[in-house]
């Protein structure tokens, strides 16, 4: 038996073909236009949606407004381009809200793309610790107002959490 959920009754009288060959002509979409205009320059979201979806008859159709509408245009977007990478399309994603890239060899530019690219995962990962240090430190507040509550079993519950958090960073690092 086929299962539909409450957003399906907006999608005619196949929704999950619908969704399917949507997302199918978004991929499309994106996927010719990066490769058009993506190679010299940084692509926006925006740009993107203008160029490809604006004035498609998907978008412009109710059931694809009401696409767009439940999942947002953007998202929509970033998962093609998602999708995209993980079939192998060397598209980038810039820091800072830059956009999109088409990096391949006939690219001018690829090599300091694809090094702008790799400097920004030693960023993220910075970033990461330090917001794991800033959860071990609010965690470690939680524990002494949940002590001077008397509330000792929820306090215990919680130690136990940042120590098992602990144990995992030791091994990760090591």
């Amino acid at each position: 038996m086929v299962r539909f959920n409450f957003w399906d009754k907006f999608f005619g009288n196949k929704p999950k073909s619908f969704k399917k060959s949507a997302e199918k002509q978004i991929k499309q979409n994106t996927l010719y236009y990066m490769q058009d205009y993506g190679r010299g320059r940084w692509i926006k979201t925006e740009e993107i949606f203008e160029k490809t979806l604006e004035k498609t008859d998907l978008f412009n159709s109710n059931e694809g407004k009401m696409l767009f509408a439940i999942q947002g245009v953007k998202a929509k977007i970033h998962s093609a381009t998602h999708n995209l990478r993980k079939d192998g399309y060397p598209i980038i994603s810039g820091i800072g809200a830059k956009g999109y890239r088409y990096a391949d060899e006939k690219c001018k530019d690829f090599i300091y793309i694809w090094d702008e690219k790799i400097s920004a995962w030693e960023k993220r990962k910075s970033e990461l610790i330090k917001e794991k240090e800033n959860d071990r430190i609010i965690i470690e507040k939680l524990i002494e107002k949940l002590k001077q509550k008397k509330r000792f079993v929820e306090a215990k519950q919680l130690q136990e959490v940042l120590v098992r958090y602990n144990k995992k960073k030791v091994e990760n690092e090591t």
